[in-house]
């Protein structure tokens, strides 16, 4: 806003009409000045930039409102009208250029993104917010841009569009009105159709940028279009809040936002009268500001905003009862909607220079005294008796001898005298503080609600404090003289008779920050019993609490800092009723967190600079109610617990270096702050039952706990006693998605995760435990009905049931120091790219998303360990060699055609199992792949022809597994050949083959082999007798038939469903 601002109309008359409601609510619309300010935004024809006021870029967004309403009704119809918020679409992607986000969000209002953006935009959200902002869809997104680019020009060429851009915060290129403009070719030139374009800036400098060579901008307003800007903001502030809240409606919050903006306007002291501060108080200037709490307390109190209760939770009778329930939350939402709309700039204070009456409107406003109205000290308050003007008073500030009131007949609400009184600021030699002073002048103000003295030099208030019955908020803040804030009357003080009282049984608030009080009397605090907030901020003197502090029975909210108190009594909170506690470089205080436990009702917890504490053990388990702990400086404690807090969402921890243990299980935390993982001794971390911790600052690691036990469905605590194991249970993979190259590097350096049991699983999933209870009797039972093939088996008979032992040979899955369990997720486990690069073994199950486990990330670094279970998705688990690979067990994988499709070797691979798999037609390409295969297991599997079916490549004479010991092939009955070409095999380690069930096969494979060596071949008598040989003799004779017993074979044919050993 430049100086000097011209006004049209005399400011006494502006006076005149902001002192009436209707004026600030529809009248304005009406008024000669917003036809003024209409007229001045219809300048221009085919583009309009918007810089706003001043250098600040203030009321863009009216400005743009209004320039919309007025091209619409003069120059309309329009047969498009997009208005896009370039705010906004800085989630789109950081990468993104301004160009590309304009055509995205243009298209987004033409309605023509299609799902295949909507899906790419929630994968670019997702990867935004697991990767905390170090990933996003840039690349996806651009794109798919080019494609909408083509569908905008569709849809607006020859047609009339009006485009409002707002909050545009880069340069674009110079618009051309007569053809497509450079980089936004997706925006038909406004000229061709009578098209209009209002581009709105961030600031002047991106105008500057970006200007062309014709006049195109509104930057000159007077004094009369800043009113109209600031009313017609005020409305538009209500459809923000009411967006936000979801309560009432707009006409109600519109009532809300003027009388709040009403209030600001009473605090924000014109300069003029600033002047008049000692040297003492200058050096407050950094305390001075008004803060958002302070304002929003005294909303409260004026009875302008009240708590609305969040629609998503159920109304309790609890919540019902505290009309102070979040005053806060509405607090804040209507001052971002001010600060959105150029009302008020936080923090504020006073202006101090007539330059400064442009930080925001609410400044303005003051510096020309347009809202509220001037008195001098001896008008009001010197006077014999009542002014009779007082009576009409509402809201009174005062600095030094010179005050502000703001006094509306539709702010009285019943009211006949001021309700808040605010004097900062007032020097010692001031006529107005000597009359603070007296007994009589708070007598007068009996109607007051808020008395707000800070900064004074009070040593004390005068005994008529008492007879301020309404008072509900006194803040002595800054106070530096205060010594001891007031005594009570004794009963030979006569008060007024309707005023006998003398507890302040009203007060609510009570402010002594920055104050030098030392002591406060024993029986203070029994005269305020329903006091709610009690503020000790950097009180540097005061030594103790009186014995009286156990009356606050009803004390919500207490704040101590940088006291010199020691301890608090002990039954200090007992009856208390708080819900914040904030303890803050008290080094002094002999702190007992087993005081806090008491606070059943306690909601937020903030203890910071408490070295004084030497408990070595703090426990708060099962809080029923905590939601915040903030836990900062202290130097003793070894072991902390906040198990059971069930409705503890935010954790902050610093600075506890010698802390070793710490348990967060079952609580309901959503983010683990950075620190905590790398707090130097911490050997112990468990988070057992978190279910809302969605993500896990994995780039930010230096160092783990060697126990670190994380689990989002279960709060079992299970054997966590392993010191090198770190145990994580999560039900979504994206959680690892800020795992990255650079963790990768600290792991294999052995500084990170030096061993680790991930599992990846739905909470809500059992199925893999009852397979795995199955599996275990299809392993281990066999019906004695099945005794046919004892001959091959080691086993025991008990109770008629044969139960089967293992072949010695073929190690059982083994989990490695670094192993991944997936079981039965709800979505593609893409998160598990890094992870699955250090993981040493892995073992999934019921899957429905992975069609090859190499999909998941690259494996050739240090997989040993593989086991596939019921991941009927997969239809190879290989498609590129895993040269570390040992051994792989692969069951109940319906979809799964081929083991391997690559040429490349499985240089480790020892032991092959695979079964239950009905439509597997080949096992590797060529047996080379598999140098060191020394068991190969192949059961159930229906449709396979040939183990090595190498069909893309020339007809082999020979091949060879020189390690081979044993090869058992169950129930295959389409299997033909090992080798599709029957080619000579060299073998010569084979010892087994074992065989039931396979009575396609004719023919087993030449080898070439010792003179003096057969392997072993276990199979039915009636398949042996049918086997093709080759005329060569070394053929036959490189085979030695271990047959059942002929009394066996009569139930050859039966179909084995369990294992054959």
């Amino acid at each position: 806003m430049a100086e000097p601002f011209s006004f049209k109309m005399p400011l006494n008359e502006w006076r005149h009409y902001l002192q009436d409601i209707n004026f600030w609510l529809k009248g304005f619309l009406k008024s000669p000045a917003y036809r003024d300010l209409e007229e001045k935004l219809d300048r221009y024809i085919f583009v309009q930039w918007n810089v706003g006021v001043g250098p600040a870029a203030c009321f863009t967004r009216a400005i743009s409102s209004i320039t919309r309403e007025v091209k619409i009704k003069k120059r309309g119809p329009f047969d498009h009208v997009i208005e896009v918020d370039m705010k906004q679409a800085l989630v789109l992607g950081t990468r993104l250029s301004i160009n590309d986000k304009l055509a995205i969000k243009v298209a987004e209002q033409l309605g023509l993104l299609n799902q295949e953006y909507d899906m790419l935009k929630a994968e670019g959200d997702e990867l935004w917010y697991y990767t905390y902002g170090y990933q996003d869809a840039t690349d996806s997104l651009q794109k798919n841009v080019k494609s909408t680019v083509y569908q905008i020009v569709k849809k607006l060429l020859e047609k009339k569009y009006l485009l409002v851009i707002n909050n545009l915060n880069e340069p674009i290129k110079p618009i051309n009105l007569s053809a497509f403009t450079e980089d936004l070719s997706c925006l038909p030139p406004p000229q061709w159709e009578g098209s209009f374009w209002i581009v709105s800036g961030t600031s002047k400098d991106v105008y500057d940028s970006s200007k062309p060579d014709y006049d195109c901008v509104v930057d000159s307003f007077s004094g009369d279009d800043i009113l109209m800007l600031t009313i017609y903001s005020l409305h538009q502030t209500a459809k923000y809040i009411f967006g936000v809240t979801g309560h009432k409606d707009e006409q109600y919050w519109h009532h809300v936002a003027v009388r709040c903006f009403h209030y600001i306007l009473m605090l924000l002291i014109p300069h003029c009268s600033y002047a008049h501060r000692d040297g003492d108080q200058q050096s407050c200037d950094a305390l001075a500001d008004i803060t958002s709490d302070e304002l929003i307390r005294q909303w409260a109190i004026q009875g302008l905003i009240t708590g609305v209760l969040e629609r998503t939770k159920e109304v309790t009778a609890a919540d019902c009862q505290d009309k102070y329930n979040n005053i806060y939350q509405v607090g804040n939402v209507i001052l971002e909607a001010f600060r959105e709309y150029s009302l008020v700039q936080l923090p504020f204070s006073p202006a101090t220079k007539v330059v400064e009456a442009t930080k925001s409107v609410a400044h303005f406003l003051a510096c020309y005294n347009l809202v509220a109205e001037c008195h001098t000290t001896e008008e009001v308050f010197l006077c014999e008796g009542n002014h009779p003007g007082l009576e009409r008073m509402r809201w009174i500030s005062h600095l030094g001898d010179q005050g502000w009131h703001v006094s509306r007949e539709w702010l009285r609400q019943g009211a006949n005298g001021p309700t808040t009184l605010i004097i900062r600021h007032c020097p010692q030699q001031s006529r107005l503080f000597l009359k603070l002073q007296s007994n009589h002048f708070l007598a007068k103000l009996s109607c007051l609600h808020v008395l707000d003295l800070s900064y004074t030099p009070l040593e004390s208030l005068p005994p008529s404090i008492c007879c301020l019955q309404k008072l509900q908020l006194l803040s002595l803040r800054g106070c530096y003289n205060l010594r001891s804030p007031f005594s009570f009357p004794d009963t030979e003080i006569t008060l007024r008779e309707n005023n006998n009282n003398k507890k302040l049984s009203s007060l609510y608030y009570f402010d002594l920050s920055y104050s030098n009080i030392s002591n406060f009397q024993g029986d203070f605090f029994h005269n305020m019993p329903n006091l709610k907030e009690l503020l000790l901020v950097k009180c540097s003197n005061l030594e103790e609490m009186p014995p009286s502090i156990v009356a606050l029975s009803s004390l919500t909210t207490l704040e101590l800092t940088r006291s010199q108190i020691k301890s608090f009594p002990r039954e200090m909170f007992e009856e208390m009723k708080l819900q914040s506690l904030k303890l803050t470089e008290n080094k002094k205080l002999l702190f007992v967190p087993g005081l806090v436990s008491k606070l059943c009702g306690l909601i937020n917890i903030h203890i910071e600079g408490c070295e004084s504490m030497t408990e070595v053990e703090v426990t708060l388990e099962r809080h029923p109610t905590l939601r915040s702990f903030t836990f900062i400086g202290a130097p003793h404690m070894r072991r902390l617990s906040l198990r059971g807090c069930k409705m503890l969402e935010h954790v902050d921890i610093k600075e506890v270096d010698a802390l070793e243990e710490l348990d967060l299980s079952s609580t309901a935390i959503r983010e683990l702050p950075e620190d905590i993982p790398n707090l130097p001794q911490l050997r112990r971390l468990l988070l057992m039952g978190v279910p809302f911790l969605r993500r896990f600052p994995w780039h930010k690691l230096r160092r783990l706990p060697g126990v670190f036990c994380l689990d989002q469905c279960s709060d079992k605590t299970g054997n966590h006693s392993n010191p090198q194991d770190a145990q994580v249970c999560v039900s979504d993979s994206r959680f690892f998605y800020s795992l990255d190259f650079s963790t990768l590097g600290l792991v294999r350096g052995g500084s990170l995760l030096k061993s680790f049991y991930v599992r990846v699983t739905s909470c809500k999933a059992t199925i893999r435990e009852i397979h795995d209870a199955e599996d275990m009797v299809k392993t281990n039972r066999l019906q004695v009905a099945l005794t046919a093939y004892a001959d091959v088996n080691h086993h025991y008979v008990t109770d008629g049931v044969v139960f089967m032992v293992s072949m010695d040979d073929v190690p059982p899955f083994r989990e490695a120091e670094r192993h991944v369990e997936v079981s039965a997720v709800d979505r593609y486990p893409r998160g598990l790219y890094y992870l699955i690069q250090v993981t040493k073994s892995i073992s999934m199950s019921d899957d429905t998303h992975i069609s090859c486990l190499d999909d998941l990330g690259y494996l050739d670094n240090e997989l040993e360990e593989c086991k596939l279970q019921r991941c009927h998705q997969m239809q190879k688990v290989f498609s590129y060699s895993v040269r570390t690979l040992r051994h792989a067990f692969v069951s109940h994988l319906n979809s799964l055609t081929r083991f391997y499709s690559g040429s490349a070797g499985f240089g480790t691979l020892k032991h092959l199992h695979l079964e239950y798999c009905p439509r597997l037609e080949g096992v590797v390409s060529r047996p080379s792949v598999l140098p060191s295969l020394v068991t190969l297991d192949i059961c159930f599997c229906y449709n396979l022809k040939a183990i090595f079916y190498d069909k893309n490549y020339d007809p082999l004479n020979y091949y060879e597994l020189p390690r081979l010991r044993r090869i058992r092939l169950q129930e295959l009955p389409l299997l033909e050949h090992l080798h599709v070409d029957n080619p000579i095999l060299t073998a010569p380690a084979w010892e087994e083959l074992h065989v039931r069930g396979c009575w396609s096969l004719r023919r087993l494979p030449r080898l070439d082999q010792q003179p003096d060596k057969a392997v072993k071949v276990s199979g039915e008598r009636a398949w042996w007798t049918k086997l093709w040989w080759d005329d060569v003799p070394s053929h036959r004779g490189s085979y030695e038939a271990r047959l059942p017993p002929a009394s066996a074979s009569i139930r050859e044919r039966v179909v084995i469903r369990t294992y054959l050993r």
